[in-house]
């Protein structure tokens, strides 16, 4: 069975798969969305991928897992006001826009056959696995790319410049990808933002020059009261397959050390909310449950910590 993807009902469908990464339906998921779309192929770690166009300059970026704590079918319900989410949603649950809804705009712009390497990576959910894989295996397959754009931001209308503890994209580049959008589609309403946390083009920054992230209209990600604004996907939808890349702007210099960085949120704020947890840690470890956190996530976010600098833990 090949599952149609186009129009709400396509997105719908993505969304009742709950897709915790290296599951059985994850895999199920990726042979029946993914594996038969014509020229799709994936690597040694299972990321799928797809290129239109000569020598494309520009990635496209997704993931395909979500937290749901355990795969299976899931309800969708669609209010009036067109907002997606779950039917009876309990803790471990989570309606997966983040990041169904990327998935959706990229295979949509593939049948509609917008140019650019597409890249569904596989473990986002659990320290950007995919992408690191490619980073440490295929690196040479970002060389002559000039940007990677994520569909994997919260909200309406943020193009962020700034991820993990620095800049990954120029303020030129957001500007002119918000300006273009925000012509694309009357509704729109993109601009700059240095909020981001990480998502995979995060781990991209070094070898290409605009790693950005696009909000697509979720909310309360990674919980089971999490929603999507459809029509604010089929907006931007809509904007992305007319959207000329030519027009973007090419600032930023990955090899330059001089790019600011910076650690994340305000001490004070962060000791608050460590006493808090250091007070109450039956509460924090309910509140992270219902959140679909379990410990496995959180010692990778220990291990990622270690690793690279402090890393908030599972977000997009």
């Amino acid at each position: 069975m090949r599952h149609d993807v186009q129009g709400r009902a396509g997105l719908l469908e993505i969304l009742s798969w709950a897709r915790p990464h290296d599951s059985d339906i994850e895999r199920a998921f990726c042979r029946e969305f993914l594996d038969k779309v014509p020229g799709m192929t994936k690597d040694g770690y299972g990321n799928r991928m797809l290129s239109i166009g000569v020598r494309p300059r520009i990635i496209w970026s997704c993931h395909i897992d979500t937290v749901a704590a355990r795969g299976g079918r899931q309800n969708v319900d669609v209010d009036a006001k067109g907002i997606a989410r779950l039917q009876n949603g309990k803790a471990g649950m989570c309606l997966g826009a983040d990041d169904g809804a990327g998935i959706w705009i990229m295979l949509n712009m593939i049948a509609a056959r917008r140019p650019g390497l597409y890249i569904f990576h596989r473990g986002e959910e659990r320290g950007c696995l995919g992408s690191r894989w490619i980073m440490r295996n295929t690196p040479h397959l970002l060389e002559g790319v000039d940007a990677a754009i994520a569909f994997d931001r919260a909200g309406y209308g943020d193009v962020i410049t700034h991820q993990s503890h620095g800049r990954t994209c120029s303020d030129a580049f957001a500007a002119s990808m918000a300006t273009a959008l925000n012509a694309l589609g009357p509704d729109l309403q993109y601009a700059p933002d240095n909020t981001g946390v990480f998502t995979d083009t995060n781990e991209y920054a070094g070898a290409i020059p605009e790693c950005s992230n696009l909000s697509v209209g979720y909310h309360g990600q990674h919980g089971p009261r999490e929603t999507l604004d459809i029509a604010h996907c089929e907006r931007l939808l809509a904007a992305m397959v007319k959207l000329d890349s030519d027009q973007l702007v090419i600032e930023r210099d990955p090899l330059d050390p001089a790019h600011d960085r910076w650690g994340w949120g305000y001490p004070s704020e962060r000791d608050d909310l460590a006493d808090a947890v250091a007070e109450y840690p039956m509460t924090a470890a309910r509140i992270l449950e219902e959140c679909g956190v379990t410990l496995e996530d959180f010692q990778i976010a220990l291990w990622a910590d270690e690793e690279a600098g402090y890393r908030p833990l599972m977000a997009s």
